[in-house]
């Protein structure tokens, strides 16, 4: 899959930098598969294959590219959904939205436009209908790399709501999924700080996060742990594999099991709001849970290429995603760094083994994003390295304990929250006393040059060592073989 997909990330990246007809870019593409089918030397049909790949890229990225109907900084009337939950920003809130329908003359015509809005009427909420006369603007931000994020995620633009210009609002109680596990969450807060943690950590909604603590998370490295991902469903799915274990002792209980630890997986990822990273890890545990109910072999790495594959086919404008860069960074090391160092630990007892596979993972994962992070935030958190394998032991109680306050009913869940919240209090203080060390965070900018020279480093490092673990299996074999 690496193969595969190595040639249609560059159509992308084309794709992304100049502009071909795509009526050109078709015919390139469907003349390159019917060569690539015709041709019978193999290297020479596997090199129109590659291209055709790189053609296939740059069309779906084309294709795929977010655009819209409604005029720009024209005030139009139009319909929009509230989808999401209002973050505090101050003096006005930021949520997600969607303009359905806009106003041209007296015709209105459908749209599926996605909007940043900003709030300045607090009779506008989550799941609200609102018909407003307002104007579209492209730029969501005053930053030109933001702006360019927001547009690769799928934002066309943002709109501004206030009781100035709202004509007609539809209120409805917010139905989907994530609302409500927020809902069933806040039945028991009692610290602010902490509990704004819970609710980021278990049903991905930060809206109630402090600009602290904001802060704190990010001069440390750690906001990773605030955004839903590979982490938080693997927690989910030892939960949810410990609730089905009874299951096992049914024959062929197991596939059972495994299928509904799909459905499980899938219901958290669309819970917490289906970003970038949710989705990657939704789509890596199914395969797994699928070669289980199959006895298919399973390779991680394979599986994350194809996972990464479908997924830029679905949308290519991920690529520049940062969630989606370090999501995919941080798995990819962990796969070839930190699995192959955790095997060391066997024979050793489940403790210290535990807390070894922890200090392992916490520090590939920070190496292996901090190049991304400093190209991207202007930085690189430090502490990060030696603070994550700590903190990682209060986020596995926040989030085992959260799971079970959303699966259990409100009489029994109780000391799960309290528990949740002790830990996340723990936490924001471990980050908020990391944050305030002199040597945090370096302030430092690597260039697209530098981060690519590293990646090259750390590839070459990785071939290196699956070289040497190679050898000693080839040798172990002629040994065995030979006695």
């Amino acid at each position: 899959m690496l193969v595969v997909l190595i040639p249609y990330v560059l159509g992308i990246v084309l794709a992304d930098s100049y502009v071909v007809p795509l009526w050109l870019s078709l015919a390139v593409l469907i003349v390159t598969v019917l060569t690539a089918a015709i041709t019978l030397q193999r290297r020479v049909s596997l090199g129109y294959i590659a291209l055709a790949l790189l053609m296939f890229g740059y069309v779906v990225a084309e294709l795929r590219a977010p655009t819209t109907t409604v005029p720009y900084d024209t005030t139009t009337e139009m319909v929009v959904d509230v989808e999401g939950i209002p973050s505090d920003r101050g003096d006005y809130r930021r949520v997600d939205g969607r303009i359905v329908e806009w106003r041209d003359g007296a015709v209105w015509h459908e749209a599926d436009s996605r909007v940043v809005l900003w709030l300045r009427s607090d009779s506008v909420g989550s799941g609200d209908r609102v018909t407003l006369a307002g104007e579209l603007i492209s730029d969501i931000s005053r930053y030109d790399d933001y702006n360019r994020l927001m547009h690769r995620r799928g934002f066309v633009g943002g709109v501004g709501v206030g009781d100035y210009n709202i004509l007609d609002i539809t209120h409805s109680e917010p139905t989907d999924m994530q609302s409500r596990a927020v809902a069933k969450l806040d039945m028991f807060a009692t610290d602010t700080a902490s509990h704004a943690t819970v609710v980021a950590m278990v049903a991905g909604a930060r809206h109630a996060m402090p600009a602290e603590l904001r802060d704190s998370y990010s001069e440390t490295g750690l906001s990773h742990l605030m955004a839903v991902s590979g982490l938080h469903l693997g927690i989910v799915l030892m939960v949810v594999g410990f609730m089905l274990r009874p299951l096992r002792l049914v024959h062929r209980g197991h596939r059972l099991a495994a299928l509904l630890s799909i459905v499980a997986i899938w219901l958290y990822a669309i819970m917490c709001g289906a970003s970038p990273s949710v989705i990657r890890a939704a789509i890596m545990l199914t395969v797994l849970q699928l070669s289980h109910i199959s006895s298919a072999r399973y390779s991680s790495l394979n599986a994350l290429m194809a996972t990464v594959f479908v997924m830029l086919v679905y949308r290519p404008n991920y690529l520049f995603d940062v969630s989606f860069q370090l999501s995919v960074a941080a798995v990819i090391g962990i796969v070839v760094w930190a699995v192959p160092l955790m095997r060391l630990s066997r024979g050793w007892h489940w403790v210290w083994s535990g807390l070894y596979s922890l200090v392992m993972v916490g520090v590939v994962a920070t190496l292996w994003t901090l190049p991304i992070v400093s190209y991207t935030f202007d930085s690189m958190p430090i502490v990060g390295v030696v603070v994550t394998p700590c903190v990682l032991i209060f986020a596995y109680i926040i989030v085992v304990c959260g799971v079970l306050v959303l699966a259990l009913p409100a009489s029994v869940a109780m000391p799960f929250a309290a528990a949740a919240e002790w830990a996340a209090g723990v936490q924001n203080s471990v980050v908020g006393w990391a944050a305030e060390l002199p040597f945090a965070s370096i302030e430092y900018t690597m260039s697209g040059w530098e981060v690519t020279t590293i990646y090259i480093i750390f590839t070459i490092i990785t071939a290196i060592i699956w070289s040497i673990n190679r050898k000693k299996v080839v040798s172990l074999y002629r040994y065995d073989f030979d006695g």
